[in-house]
């Protein structure tokens, strides 16, 4: 059995004492130097767009926490693209006296 783990990347700095800003959770393992993105079932996830595999080969010294919040963040902005900010509050200028 793969042994999954979780990695949890800021996707939105909170703005003010009403929004605590926004994160994504990613999972993933590592097999072979091997770093696979995957389902909480550890089942792969695939690039929409070719259907390859979302993976990252390990460098030396690379830190595995450090390369999946990296995908997390990648995967995370290609399937929010579409409603890039149509899913935030607006937030007005405070314009002087009425």
């Amino acid at each position: 059995m793969r042994e999954i783990r979780v990695v949890v990347v800021t996707t939105a700095k909170p703005s003010g004492p009403d929004d605590l800003g926004q994160v994504a959770e990613g999972r993933y393992f590592v097999e072979n130097g091997i770093l696979t993105m995957c389902n909480s079932d550890s089942i792969p996830l695939r690039d929409e767009n070719n259907g390859q595999r979302i993976t990252s080969r390990l460098l030396p010294g690379e830190s595995e926490k450090a390369a999946a919040k990296r995908l997390t963040l990648k995967i995370h902005r290609a399937a929010n693209r579409e409603m890039s900010g149509f899913h935030k509050p607006i937030r007005y200028p405070k314009w002087g006296g009425a």
